[in-house]
């Protein structure tokens, strides 16, 4: 199991089975993983006083011990899987996304310094959906990680549709120059305002994961044009048409897809001075864990820089700040349309650049 599979699993497990809120759950992922302790199997045969040392609360003890008991049990696990509301209700609405583990972000273990030595392939969509959702967390905290990806998503369709018109790849007004954003509310995201709704939340007493009602989708202008509308919204898992909304898992899987390491030395997450068995490691990895661990990279990158500002700049200085990080460190591209999606350089160590002081 790779190593972001391996914490996605585990974040599912707690958030999910457990009923440790997301928040509360992360923090924990590395201490398990560096205990071995990445599998509820493992944590339902662990001693009490290995597990204090990560869940030293009593009663959050005892949930993770239940709950790793519970889907252990290979009967019970399947007489459960198929009939569980989170899974009733992603069947009945895809868009509902009611387990924001599903949609984690990649993570990786290396350092600042290690971070420095690394050179990211990728072209400019990406990083610049990266940029935006790292930078989201900071901007719109309230917003769940489901309505972060769609509203990043959002963000970058609309760059994308006004870029395509302006290098002719597009004739026409856009969805939004054609008004189909007429009378939507808006919020200003990397410099841009994009149309988005409120989410009409169901509820979900049964569930420990609730979504505040202050969360926001991203509208789809383009896909509602084609669709002719109407701008009518339904409740989540009603089965009620609404207007289209940017998917937070596409965005997700299209970053996880769209990066790769390509200095080798560093390909397997390594530093100078491992030992010679290194490029043996790194072959042995599937191409797409490889692009996984690559978004990861750039993601932490990123958040680095967050931090460094956070406590210096008010939410829209730091979004204002954004827009010229990116800027200033994304691939070199050829100009015009030969320059449309061509993939280019992106040095970590520019990013890393970015921080205060």
């Amino acid at each position: 199991m790779s190593a972001a599979t391996e914490v996605q699993a585990l974040l599912r497990f707690l958030t999910k089975h457990a009923h440790i809120p997301l928040a509360e759950a992360m923090p924990r992922i590395n201490m398990l993983r560096k205990q071995q302790l990445n599998t509820p199997e493992a944590l339902s045969k662990a001693g009490e006083a290995e597990l204090k040392s990560v869940f030293a609360d009593e009663k959050v003890l005892r949930q993770v011990v239940n709950a790793a008991k519970r889907v252990s049990n290979p009967r019970k696990r399947t007489s459960t899987a198929s009939s569980s509301p989170a899974s009733k209700r992603l069947r009945a609405d895809p868009a509902a996304f009611d387990d924001e583990a599903i949609l984690s972000l990649p993570t990786t273990e290396l350092s600042s310094d290690e971070l420095t030595n690394i050179t990211i392939e990728t072209n400019r969509a990406p990083l610049f959906l990266a940029f935006t959702v790292a930078v989201l967390a900071y901007t719109h905290p309230e917003q769940p990680l489901s309505s972060r990806w769609s509203l990043a998503q959002a963000v970058v369709s609309a760059g994308a549709q006004s870029k395509a018109k302006y290098l002719g790849i597009t004739n026409g007004p856009t969805a939004e120059e054609d008004g189909w954003a007429e009378g939507q509310p808006k919020v200003k995201i990397m410099g841009r305002e994009v149309p988005v709704m409120r989410r009409h939340v169901v509820n979900k007493a049964d569930d420990d994961q609730t979504v505040p009602a202050t969360a926001l989708w991203g509208l789809d202008l383009e896909a509602l044009r084609r669709s002719n509308g109407p701008l009518i919204a339904g409740k989540e898992g009603s089965g009620q048409a609404g207007p289209p909304i940017h998917r937070p898992d596409a965005p997700r899987n299209y970053l996880l897809k769209s990066m790769i390491v390509i200095n080798a030395s560093e390909e397997a997450g390594t530093v100078q001075g491992n030992t010679s068995d290194t490029p043996k490691k790194a072959k042995s990895k599937d191409l797409g864990t490889k692009k996984e661990e690559a978004a990861a990279m750039v993601l932490k990158a990123i958040d680095i820089v967050c931090q460094s500002w956070q406590a210096s700049l008010s939410k829209e200085d730091l979004d204002r700040r954004a827009q010229t990080w990116y800027a200033r460190v994304r691939p070199d591209v050829a100009q015009g349309q030969a320059g449309w999606g061509q993939r280019g350089q992106v040095r970590l160590e520019d990013i890393l650049k970015l921080q205060k002081g």
